[in-house]
């Protein structure tokens, strides 16, 4: 474990760009958690929203929001409260398009044929690709 850690110190030292992507894939990772967590936790905990899955669902997508911003601009960017107000509708607005993007590109990819859990992932891993630039260039400016 040390050996892999100092190579992941190594790597990342040198290239502050790799540091940040793989930072900003595990807080995706956490993300992705917390919004499937709350999902499950509220569909199958509470009668009322059995009936009300895709408002679970945009619920706990927001919630994987959250965790994203308070993650990604204090560890993956590494800023303070200092402009937070400004990042905050930049963010939302990066994330809502690659929800958008997301969607729509699983829409088409299966319309094709292609089979749905492909077709999440190669959206997911395009969105990825949309949302970690945008965050760096305009979001968070680094």
């Amino acid at each position: 474990m040390r050996i892999l850690i100092s190579i992941f110190d190594t790597v990342t030292h040198r290239h502050p760009t790799a540091r940040q992507l793989l930072k900003f894939c595990l807080v995706g990772t956490i993300n992705t958690l917390v919004d499937f967590t709350s999902y499950v936790f509220l569909t199958r905990l509470f009668v009322f929203w059995e009936d009300r899955l895709v408002l679970a669902s945009v619920l706990s997508y927001c919630c994987g929001m959250i965790s994203s911003f308070i993650l990604n601009n204090f560890w993956t960017w590494r800023r303070d409260n200092h402009g937070l107000l400004q990042r905050l509708p930049r963010f939302l607005l990066v994330t809502f398009i690659g929800m958008a993007w997301n969607a729509a590109l699983l829409y088409i990819l299966v319309g094709l044929g292609m089979y749905d859990i492909f077709a999440k992932a190669l959206a997911t891993v395009c969105v990825i690709a949309w949302n970690f630039i945008l965050q760096k260039r305009w979001v968070f400016r680094t």
